[in-house]
């Protein structure tokens, strides 16, 4: 008999019962999960025996893949014989959508993302169809990366916006915290799988939450460092960022927030299809027009882009800014360029 649970619940799940609840979770709907794969760990959707990563803090490569796709198809068209273009909308899964494993910082950037493809002019179609149907089952940060910061861009290892359940680890089991009626909807039918949690079990959630606590620095003040930005934009700081970069794009695909795109068609006049993939604000050829003429032919343009971007034109606008603090960007590129230390320059600047 399945047991009904309350919002705001908590439930253990033996560490072994794990594979039969997300294959069980599986079968009803799209389920995509932390995968090893080399020395990172990416998210895919889930099959049987799939292995899962849940140790990576956070995992090399961003859930931003989840709801905007390294590549999608966005139409096919087909010219008949009366020369009338068709042009056909791929199918999208009705199905609920459901994130596990997602970090905190993850889904700080997945708010941003919202800003992008959701409240500027005509939402994308695609993003906001896996928008509406996703689930988030998010786990806590019991051992942050050296590189991580997201305490100072609003998050930290505990923080649960954007979540329906929290997971925290324990040595042989996972702690279940039920977060919204989403999150109930969700578990709701696998409880069969849990035991509910005790007084222990309560007593050690909290203590993991207290002693799991980042101190990297003080709260970014994005509208001071905005204008800071903003008034130093014949900075030679640039330059030297732009003689370490290698424009290699490195920091834009691991970035949970980067959403730089290109569009190719694919076919003949007669018959093909239009497909949108990832690209970087940092390669030389991004914003190269048909003309010839490039605006940001040169690497400090790039480079003085990526930064304005992310600290200057969202604050601008009004948007979440482009940076969460994952230390991604930190940590894989191959130059050793720090956002962190890029921040502390400019708050020092505009002091």
């Amino acid at each position: 008999m399945t047991r009904t649970n309350t919002s705001d619940s908590l439930w253990i799940l033996p560490a072994d019962a794990l594979p039969a609840f997300l294959s069980a979770l599986a079968e009803n709907g799209e389920l995509w999960v932390p995968v090893p794969v080399g020395e990172g760990a990416r998210f895919l959707p889930y099959r049987e025996g799939l292995p899962i990563d849940l140790t990576q803090t956070p995992p090399a490569h961003p859930a931003k893949s989840i709801l905007f796709p390294h590549s999608e198809v966005l139409f096919t068209y087909h010219r008949g014989d009366d020369g009338i273009p068709a042009l056909t909308v791929p199918e999208f899964d009705s199905r609920f959508l459901v994130a596990f494993g997602v970090r905190s910082c993850d889904l700080h950037a997945i708010n941003a993302l919202d800003a992008i493809f959701l409240k500027r002019s005509v939402p994308d179609t695609g993003y906001q169809q896996r928008r509406e149907r996703l689930r988030v089952i998010g786990i806590a940060c019991l051992s942050p990366a050296a590189t991580c910061f997201c305490d100072r861009m609003g998050g930290g290892p505990f923080d649960t916006t954007g979540m329906d359940v929290q997971i925290v680890p324990f040595e042989e089991s996972y702690l279940f915290r039920i977060l919204t009626e989403g999150g109930n909807q969700l578990l709701n039918p696998y409880l069969d799988y849990f035991q509910a949690a005790d007084e222990g079990a309560i007593r050690k959630i909290a203590a993991l939450e207290e002693g799991t606590s980042l101190q990297t620095g003080q709260p970014v003040d994005f509208e001071d460092l905005s204008q800071a930005i903003k008034t130093h934009n014949d900075d030679p700081y640039w330059e030297d960022l732009a003689n370490a970069c290698l424009g290699c794009g490195i920091c834009t695909f691991v970035c949970p927030v980067c959403s730089c795109f290109t569009l190719v068609d694919e076919g003949t006049p007669r018959a093909g299809r239009r497909v949108r993939a990832w690209d970087a604000c940092m390669f030389s050829t991004f914003t190269k027009e048909a003309s010839g003429h490039n605006p940001r032919g040169a690497e400090v343009a790039r480079v003085k882009q990526r930064f304005f971007h992310k600290f200057y034109y969202c604050i601008e606008n009004e948007e979440p800014p482009g940076c969460v603090g994952c230390g991604r960007c930190v940590a894989q590129c191959p130059t050793s360029i720090d956002i962190r230390e890029v921040i502390r320059h400019y708050q020092r600047e505009g002091t």
